[in-house]
């Protein structure tokens, strides 16, 4: 039967599976000249304030990407334990908004549901963070802004909490695209109720 996708834009298409097939994987490394370090420390905080931020130069073109992105960002910690929310916002120079976001408590940094543990504070581990599922469009001179701190809105902070050093050699989000001109996008009806006529 298929799949209807909303992306965050309101354009309206069919897929045959989601996450979606056909698409392509790209990856850009944190620090790199795709995803420069943009400001803040690379260490984070628990007290959810401060953290690094990478941002990517203009898009040259428009970007389509959904499914379920992933960022995996090493780590050092002080002890066993902390966590990271990774925020992805569409930026145009004066404003940005929200498009995605993950979280991970780092004593399950592989993954799984049984807690992990290391030598903190001198063992680097691999944050393995999938973001929550999403559908993108983001317009040719935009940016990316990717930013790490300990806890977004909406969530508590960790009851484990530790400091984090992020370590960008190495650390990568891996985004899935797709070419629009391949997809079937469709038209929804307009809404012809009395309240929809007042709003337009």
């Amino acid at each position: 039967m298929g799949v209807e996708i909303q992306s965050n834009q309101g354009s309206w298409r069919l897929e045959d599976r989601y996450p979606m097939s056909e698409t392509t994987e790209i990856l850009w490394e944190l620090g790199s000249t795709e995803l420069a370090a943009a400001g803040g420390s690379n260490t984070i905080l628990p007290d959810a304030n401060s953290g690094p931020v990478y941002e990517t130069p203009p898009l040259e073109e428009d970007l389509y990407f959904g499914g379920l992105p992933r960022l995996h960002v090493n780590v050092n910690t002080m002890t066993v334990g902390g966590q990271i929310y990774a925020l992805l916002e569409d930026c145009d120079g004066s404003t940005c908004i929200h498009i995605g976001h993950a979280i991970i408590d780092l004593r399950y940094h592989a993954g799984g549901s049984d807690e992990q543990a290391w030598a903190a504070p001198l063992e680097e581990i691999t944050a393995l963070m999938e973001f929550f599922p999403m559908d993108v469009e983001v317009q040719a001179g935009h940016t990316i802004r990717l930013s790490l701190v300990s806890t977004g809105e909406d969530y508590l902070p960790s009851s484990a909490s530790s400091i984090v050093t992020v370590n960008d050699a190495g650390s990568t989000l891996q985004l899935d695209i797709f070419d629009p001109e391949t997809r079937q996008y469709y038209a929804v009806p307009e809404c012809t109720h009395p309240v929809c006529l007042e709003n337009q």
